[in-house]
């Protein structure tokens, strides 16, 4: 993803850091808990246990405040509560980066938003072509498999 790709050309930058990705299909199988977790673990570089999501954003808050921290959050939708993210840019450091990429077009009025990027979708013809050069390390799809990379696009 375009968010993953920024984060690692940036994340050099940044002492207190994470990636969290696929935010919305972790949570289902693992719960908020577990979201919370792993972005203390990341960012304090060590193992964080917690016992309710309350205590999750306290220790967010606590043990970030005004530190300098990047945060990808890939695939949110109703999570920024669990992260306290409509608060925590007044106690971040300057230069604090917060990315989140989601397909919820109310964004920027539901929290305080610096900047929104708004990606289209691709074309069936560029998304045939990426998708072979991931699977056929090629342009275009081998002949015998060009129907099924067509589905595939299509699904």
């Amino acid at each position: 993803t375009i968010a993953e790709a920024i984060y690692h050309q940036i994340h050099g930058t940044f002492t207190e850091r994470s990636f969290i990705e696929d935010i919305e299909e972790v949570s289902g199988i693992r719960g908020d808990l577990h979201l919370q977790e792993q972005l203390l673990s990341d960012v304090l570089k060590r193992k964080v246990r917690i016992d309710s999501v309350e205590m999750g954003r306290s220790m967010f808050r606590e043990r970030l405040s005004g530190k300098r921290v990047l945060i990808v959050l890939d695939d949110a939708t109703e999570f920024f509560a669990l992260f306290d993210l409509r608060e925590c840019h007044h106690w971040f450091s300057v230069g604090s980066v917060i990315i989140i990429t989601t397909k919820d077009k109310n964004l920027r009025s539901m929290h305080d938003v610096d900047s929104v990027f708004r990606i289209d979708p691709m074309k069936a013809k560029e998304s045939l072509e990426l998708l072979s050069w991931h699977a056929f390390r090629e342009a275009k799809p081998k002949e015998e498999y060009h129907f099924l990379a067509e589905r595939v696009v299509a699904y």
